[in-house]
């Protein structure tokens, strides 16, 4: 009897645990909807609930990334109601923000990353002038028109 009453605590985590992973991912899901990212599939492995999705511009994906753990964020003001439900989206959430492999964290920090880079690349490719910046206009040109031989259609 003994066994049962240690054993029903932790079943009962294990229960309110799959409940804020199905938030979580629903959080996804409706967020991916909402800004236009379609879902590929969504699935069960052991590591717990998935979502693949079509790779989108990087800010929607930041977006639908940060998604899940505010979803979890949200769902800790139910805190009043039951601790332990509050208690599994909270470490939800905190293992899914670490920059670790296969994370949000790791897609936020991914996506981040590559918004920052590509700001900077667009802003580098502007001409400053006196009477402010214009996007270059000049065309490139590629290294195999620089190198190779005129062919006799070009005569």
């Amino acid at each position: 009897m003994r066994v049962l009453t240690w054993l029903f605590p932790v079943f009962q985590g294990f229960f309110l645990g799959v409940i804020a992973m199905a938030f979580h991912e629903l959080g996804h899901l409706v967020t991916a909807l909402l800004v236009g990212v379609k879902i590929k599939s969504v699935g069960f492995k052991w590591k717990g609930l998935y979502t693949v999705r079509e790779a989108g511009p990087p800010a929607k994906n930041l977006i639908v990334s940060f998604a899940g753990p505010l979803t979890n964020l949200a769902l800790l003001a139910l805190w009043p109601l039951s601790h332990r439900f509050a208690l599994a989206n909270l470490c939800f959430l905190f293992f899914n923000i670490l920059p670790i492999e296969g994370s949000d964290g790791e897609r936020i920090w991914k996506c981040w990353r590559q918004i920052k880079r590509d700001r900077r690349n667009r802003g580098a490719s502007k001409l400053y002038t006196a009477y402010g910046s214009v996007q270059s206009t000049i065309p490139a040109a590629r290294f195999e028109d620089l190198v190779s031989e005129p062919s006799p259609a070009d005569d």
